[in-house]
């Protein structure tokens, strides 16, 4: 049995608690209560209810946005490969998930009844999507400075914890992590061609998720063409959909 939907909800003085708390006023609050509303409260309280997918699709975007602009302005001799494992380091799930702590998030959130009972309120997927919709709805309502103000003192102390922790990795370290986390596989490089004499040979090597090939690079020597081709496949993650 559906309930209305008016049954639950944030109460306004809970909207007005959390709205202090991002130091943003919404001027429509119907975009905070999407942005907090969880798919698994649609199956109790109704399909005309919005939940906050799409606006943890726009979040997704405005995110990256704002951290590569942050990056590349705080790194500025930084290579692309050290300023996209920053980036990549700023906006992995568990990263956005202890931005959502700090904000106890996930006590606001609506849920359905089972995700509740089962922790979904300390869910890393769960209110690390969250948070990326609270992203996309003060885009919406404010626009990209309102995001960037709200963002900035977030990616400004994960940045730095970051770089203190030395956690910028090299090109096929930071692809296997992210492989192994979305797609459970490990890559692999296959050698394509090595041209050239002994002393200036050029090898071509391409690195596969799965079955499918990521990407292709090139180096002087094996171990170059490998991290190169991890470098491309980074720079185009298209293949965390195809793999």
């Amino acid at each position: 049995m559906k309930h209305s939907p008016k049954d639950a909800g944030p109460s306004q003085e809970a909207l007005a608690d959390l709205q202090q708390k991002l130091r943003y006023t919404f001027r429509s609050q119907q975009l905070l209560v999407d942005a907090l509303t969880h798919r698994s409260y649609l199956n109790e309280y109704g399909p005309e209810i919005s939940s906050n997918e799409r606006l943890e699709f726009l979040g997704d975007a405005v995110l990256a946005l704002v951290s590569a602009d942050l990056v590349y302005t705080e790194r500025p001799v930084d290579s692309e490969g050290i300023l996209t494992q920053l980036r990549v380091a700023l906006v992995r799930a568990s990263t956005l998930a202890d931005f959502a702590r700090q904000l106890a998030l996930g006590t606001y959130l609506r849920l359905g009844h089972s995700e509740a009972t089962l922790g979904g309120r300390d869910r890393e997927s769960v209110i690390a999507s969250a948070f990326e919709a609270v992203v996309g709805a003060i885009y919406l309502d404010g626009g990209i400075d309102a995001a960037r103000t709200f963002l900035d003192p977030f990616l400004r102390e994960a940045l730095a914890r970051a770089t203190a922790q030395q956690r910028i990795k090299d090109d096929k370290s930071l692809l296997q992590e992210l492989a192994q986390g979305r797609l459970g596989v490990t890559p692999r490089y296959r050698l394509v061609s090595a041209e050239g004499p002994a002393h200036a040979r050029t090898f071509v090597v391409e690195v596969l998720l799965g079955e499918h090939i990521a990407a292709r690079g090139e180096g002087q020597s094996k171990q170059q063409a490998e991290q190169a081709a991890a470098h491309n496949a980074l720079l185009d993650p298209g293949w965390s959909d195809e793999a």
